[in-house]
């Protein structure tokens, strides 16, 4: 009866306007997204339209971060030759993870890096043929970036970065350049709309503390941490520093990091907490304090430490936090979880995570890497 009842409410408005029959489909997963294409034309060819995919993935990342069953996240890391898939669900609430290997769908066994991830869409670097791609596992559809193999020699290390740019509806990489023995660095941007890389200017003087390390994509920038040897002095409170690029705006601006201890505390690493920058700062000793950006932009003024994780023996960097405070963490070793609330770690998350690395949170998403 009551399935009765659902059916002649969707199917008994004719005169439902269409921007509130919108409005609807919009806030479901896309699971049933992909049901109602069959129910009719109209949904099918507003489902299929890239202006409500992309609506569709920006309120998936506005909606409130959850790690209940019906979360639209996931985490996706690499391991030696695989790339690899678990929903922040099955992490924190399965006793075994439910881990998915995509070699088979992608391209094989290859080096993979991931680049970063916007919108559902996940960029990765294969090292053999030096290529980027765009890939959407909840849709399982892939794209080679047409024009973006980078020619680069083995004295120069590359640092990507991966975002959307809302002014011009354009998703680009950032591919950060430096010679192994000097300290300059090139920036270069590619775009998806034109299919080719450009120069840029970045900042004089600095370079990529973690070269590793891809950028950190917040609020239509990507961002880097950065030192400047040339600055360096014990006399001063550690301020770490990191270089934002303005997606929009085609610019490169230098944010200040938290203010943090005067006894030696040093940074490692940024993140991406539930949408917001965050450091991680390591003071003398084993514990690491996390700080997160509440107001982007804002720079130190806006640094708020979080929490703080005692009894550490090798650096970490959080990747996710559930309402309750227990922090998915990345080691050099793998995924762990540590409760806040009574200082437990749980390790390995999964086995099948242990080595895994570059472990970065996407949303499930109906966006094609397909023609853009």
């Amino acid at each position: 009866m009551e399935e009765t009842t659902r059916e002649s409410f969707f199917f008994s408005q004719p005169n439902l306007p269409l921007e509130m029959m919108e409005e609807i489909l919009l806030r479901l997963p896309v699971k049933s997204l992909s049901r109602f294409k069959c129910v009719c034309v109209s949904w099918r060819s507003l489902i299929s339209e890239s202006l409500f995919t992309l609506k569709h993935a920006l309120l998936l990342e506005t909606s409130k971060a959850t790690t209940c069953k019906k979360s639209p996240f996931g985490v996706i890391t690499t391991s030696r030759y695989h790339l690899k898939s678990c929903c922040v669900h099955s992490l924190y609430n399965d006793s075994t993870a439910n881990v998915f290997e995509h070699d088979g769908e992608l391209l094989g066994r290859d080096y993979y890096q991931v680049v970063g991830t916007c919108h559902g869409l996940i960029c990765f670097h294969v090292d053999y043929s030096k290529s980027l791609y765009l890939w959407n596992p909840t849709v399982k559809l892939q794209e080679r970036l047409s024009g973006s193999d980078l020619e680069t020699s083995d004295e120069v290390v590359v640092t990507y970065g991966f975002g959307y740019d809302a002014s011009g509806d354009d998703y680009k990489v950032v591919a950060l350049l430096q010679e192994r023995q000097r300290l300059k660095t090139e920036a270069k941007i590619y775009s998806t709309r034109q299919k080719l890389w450009r120069n840029t200017c970045f900042p004089s003087g600095f370079i990529v503390a973690d070269k590793s390390r891809s950028g950190i994509y917040i609020n239509g920038t990507l961002n880097w941490a950065v030192t400047h040897p040339s600055s360096s002095s014990s006399l001063t409170p550690s301020l770490a520093t990191i270089i934002s690029y303005d997606m929009s705006r085609d610019v490169f601006k230098e944010i200040l990091g938290p203010v943090c201890c005067k006894r030696g505390c040093f940074t490692m690493t940024l993140g991406d907490l539930r949408g917001s920058l965050s450091m991680v700062c390591y003071c003398k000793g084993a514990n690491a304090d996390v700080w997160v950006m509440k107001e982007f932009g804002e720079e130190e003024s806006s640094w708020s430490k979080l929490l703080t994780i005692p009894g550490l023996t090798e650096f970490v960097r959080p990747v996710w936090i559930s309402n309750d405070l227990v922090v998915l963490l990345e080691f050099r070793s793998g995924l762990a979880l540590y409760n806040c609330a009574n200082g437990r770690y749980q390790y390995p998350v999964s086995d099948s995570l242990i080595g895994c690395r570059d472990a970065k949170v996407y949303v499930k998403t109906m966006v094609s890497p397909n023609g853009l």
